[in-house]
This record gives C-alpha cells, sequence and structure tokens, in this order.
C-alpha cells in the first residue's frame, strides 16, 4: 500500500508540475485578452499601455516562484543599462527564465525579449502572451533590432535538442550553435 501510494504520488508530481505550469500560461494569455478588450487596448505590446497587465503577470509567476520554488535572484546589478545578450541553459521546462524575465520587469522596469523555438508561435491561443511579454523568433535580424532598440535579449543556445537530451548533469549542448556570438559582436553588446 505505501509502495502503491508512494508510486501515484511521484507519476503526479511528474504530470501534476507541467501541467500546471500549462494551465497558469494559458490562464495568463485568457487574462491579457479580457483585459485587451475591457480597456480596448490597442497599442504596441511592448509598450507602456501594456505595463500594467505586464506588472501583474509578472507578479503572479514571481509570487508562484517563490512559493514553489523558493527562486532567488543574484546580480541584476551586473546587467548592462542598455542592451546585451543574457544567455541561459534550457532546461526540459525553461520556466526558471520566466522567473528571472517576471522578477527582472519588477525590479528594473526591464523587459528582455526573448528568443523562442518557432512552434511556440504555432501553439494556439497564446499570441498576445507572446507578444506582451517580448518573445520573438529567435532570426538574426529580429535579435539585431531589439539589440538596436536598447533591449535586452534572452536565449538559449541548446534549444528544445538541450532541453530534450540533456541529463541531471545540465550538460550544455549547443553544437554549432554560435549565431547568439555573432550577434552580440554585430550589436557591439
Amino acid at each position: 500500500l505505501i509502495i502503491a501510494s508512494l508510486t501515484i504520488s511521484a507519476i503526479l508530481v511528474f504530470f501534476i508540475v507541467p501541467l500546471k505550469i500549462v494551465f497558469f500560461i494559458y490562464l495568463n494569455s485568457i487574462l491579457l485578452l479580457i483585459y485587451q478588450k475591457n480597456n480596448e487596448v490597442k497599442g504596441d505590446p511592448l509598450s507602456d499601455v501594456w505595463d500594467s497587465a505586464r506588472k501583474s503577470l509578472a507578479s503572479f509567476w514571481d509570487i508562484y516562484a517563490r512559493i514553489w520554488h523558493g527562486y532567488e535572484l543574484h546580480g541584476v546589478e551586473n546587467l548592462p543599462e542598455g542592451p546585451g545578450i543574457l544567455v541561459y541553459y534550457h532546461g526540459a521546462i525553461p520556466i526558471d527564465c520566466v522567473y528571472f524575465l517576471s522578477r527582472l520587469f519588477l525590479w528594473k522596469k526591464r523587459i528582455c525579449l526573448s528568443v523562442v523555438d518557432h512552434f511556440v508561435f504555432r501553439l494556439p491561443g497564446l499570441k498576445l502572451l507572446l507578444r506582451v511579454v517580448g518573445a520573438i523568433p529567435g532570426t538574426r535580424e529580429e535579435c539585431l533590432t531589439a539589440l538596436k532598440k536598447g533591449y535586452l535579449v534572452s536565449i538559449s543556445p541548446g534549444g528544445v535538442r538541450e532541453a530534450l537530451f540533456s541529463d541531471e548533469s545540465y550538460q550544455l549542448m549547443w553544437g554549432n550553435r554560435k549565431g547568439f556570438a555573432q550577434v552580440a559582436l554585430e550589436a557591439k553588446v
């Protein structure tokens, strides 16, 4: 009985945590659509018009990060005031990047655009959420444009391949992906 209950608990935790995160993402998307409709917001999703909605989303994820994961952030003072590229490891669920982006917005009122895989833009119901939080496709042109506008850009060179095939040793799996470094050199950041 004990082994069976432990096994069921492990399976539930294994599936519930990712499903809960997906649920919260879609809930955020629905809340943004309601905000847009009620306030008749038509401006650019990266403009200040969306800051109150962005702050609400960031506050939710920040509280969730503190409670569920005990998330802490150190070294924000080391980020450049202007543009820059932030490189991170892509875990199975890159939720730590969401936590970082939320905390950065709450502390510094800065939006850090995130390079996400093309398939994320094809997921139904997330278009507005992706635009408001600053998700961009990983093209060189998009990254250069964002950097020239003064944004921070976060990127995980290993991407989905790193998330799917890395193990608990957190080995970087970048292969020949050096475009982020070339973009940094080109943008002089």
